[in-house]
């Protein structure tokens, strides 16, 4: 059975495509000073945000089911019952009419995002053109329909659904970096308002920690690695021999296609870095009480900062782009950050939903 992308897949530099996942990133605005905004305001922007968190969380099911699809027919000539892995199909979609509903009626409310609000009903609009299709599509292939009808559906399915599940996937695109800045402002939103009620508590200190480490992890690239169809993948194995790099190994383990000039803003790295060292400074000055999970936390902001810096110095040499050895930092950076996220968000206990 060939390797194929299943799940969400954060590349951190073009060549590292499989190293960093399920980070929540984007490049959104970096730390600014925050207005003063009333519980009910913070409470407000929690609500919208969470409500299109879940839109754009669940949906991914249906980028899945595209790759899927791409990954055993050929998008140009459409199926012929002849692929090796037509079985595959595509993912069925649940029904998301309650959700969709609540995150086009978030984008009426305060706090006004015109240029999210508008981007996200133009990718609902997008996905529900599109989900009937993929379902109908999915039983087709489930139900193996082409075997009695040669591909007749199938064929007709696959006319219909390219423009539609091109159009979702722009829009999509579109979407997410304007949903990541805005659910990274509610985040700084949320870790002023508690210090306002509650002081810097342990829990201030560690939402803290955690907002600056995700404005840093934010800042790596996101672009979708392209899955590899099976007739090229099939090529792929037959050309490798004794000279063959190990990038065209991982290539075809992987079943994608690294996508390319995915570069990382030196400039902004490096001041969301500072911010996030100075977080880190102040955590591990704090002294007061603190829950008995607190242990537990106390070296990972430090350990992580380490590895962000060791990041920094090389990637400033290279333009931020993609250097030797920077894939083993990258694991490195994934696995503390994960540590770092689990336990400080069981202390910090945010209302903010996790996009992935």
């Amino acid at each position: 059975m060939r390797a194929s992308r299943i799940g969400l897949t954060l590349p951190a530099l073009p060549g590292l495509t499989r190293t960093l996942i399920l980070v929540a990133g984007s490049a959104g605005a970096l730390s600014a000073p925050v207005q003063s905004a009333s519980a009910q305001d913070v409470q407000a922007a929690l609500e919208k945000a969470n409500a299109y968190i879940e839109v754009a969380k669940n949906t991914e099911r249906a980028v899945e089911s595209w790759d899927r699809y791409a990954s055993w027919v050929n998008m140009k000539i459409g199926p012929t019952g002849k692929e090796r892995y037509i079985s595959y199909g595509m993912y069925d979609l649940s029904d998301l009419d309650g959700a969709l509903k609540e995150a086009r009626a978030a984008a009426g409310k305060e706090p006004s995002t015109p240029k999210l609000d508008a981007a996200m009903t133009r990718y609902i609009d997008a996905y529900e053109a599109l989900a009937p299709l993929m379902n109908r599509a999915s039983a087709y292939y489930d139900r193996e329909d082409y075997k009695d009808d040669k591909v007749v559906e199938g064929q007709a399915l696959h006319k219909q659904l390219v423009p539609l599940a091109t159009t979702f996937l722009a829009e999509r695109d579109a979407m997410m970096p304007e949903l990541r800045a805005f659910a990274r402002d509610v985040e700084q939103q949320e870790v002023a308002a508690r210090e306002k009620q509650q002081g810097r508590t342990a829990a201030w200190h560690a939402g803290n920690v955690l907002h600056h480490a995700n404005r840093v992890i934010d800042l790596f690239p996101r672009q979708r690695p392209q899955p590899i169809d099976s007739d090229t993948l099939d090529e792929m194995i037959t050309n490798l021999g004794p000279n063959s790099s190990g990038e065209a190994f991982d290539q075809i383990i992987s079943g994608v296609v690294p996508p390319k000039d995915a570069v990382i803003d030196v400039t902004r790295y490096g001041e969301a870095l500072e911010h996030y060292a100075k977080a880190v400074e102040a955590f591990d000055g704090f002294s007061g009480e603190s829950p008995e999970e607190f242990d537990e936390l106390k070296p990972l902001p430090r350990k992580l900062l380490v590895l962000l810096q060791d990041f920094y110095g090389p990637l400033k040499q290279s333009g931020g782009h993609e250097f030797e050895g920077g894939g083993h930092k990258v694991v490195q950076i994934t696995e503390v950050y994960f540590e770092l996220f689990n336990e400080g968000n069981g202390i910090w206990g945010s209302q903010l939903r996790f996009l992935p």
